[in-house]
């Protein structure tokens, strides 16, 4: 997969330890590549890294991509997506769930 300069849809699953679950979705666009993770800008321009694995990533189908917020975008590259735990509590009692 070539993702510099791609735009890529991600889409973050946060549980909590309590079993609330939040939701965080937005798109970014590759700006590097370095030995340990993905560099992308943020819609608010704000950098974040990302794993570089392979794994965590799909090629989006291509259509009009519309986020909550009113944020869209038009035939993205890839789609990524991550399940977070809040902490080792929370992956133990929810891990066989998701």
């Amino acid at each position: 997969m070539d993702f510099l300069n791609k735009i890529i849809f991600v889409s973050k699953k946060l549980i909590m330890e309590d079993g609330k679950i939040y939701f965080d979705n937005y798109f970014v666009k590759v700006e590097s590549i370095n030995d340990d993770a993905m560099v992308v800008l943020k819609p608010d321009g704000e950098k974040e890294n990302l794993p570089k694995d392979e794994d965590f990533y799909d090629e989006a189908d291509e259509g009009l991509y519309e986020l909550t917020d009113g944020s869209s975008f038009e035939d993205p590259d890839y789609i990524g997506e991550f399940l977070i735990y809040e902490n080792d509590q929370a992956y133990e009692k929810y891990k066989d769930m998701h």
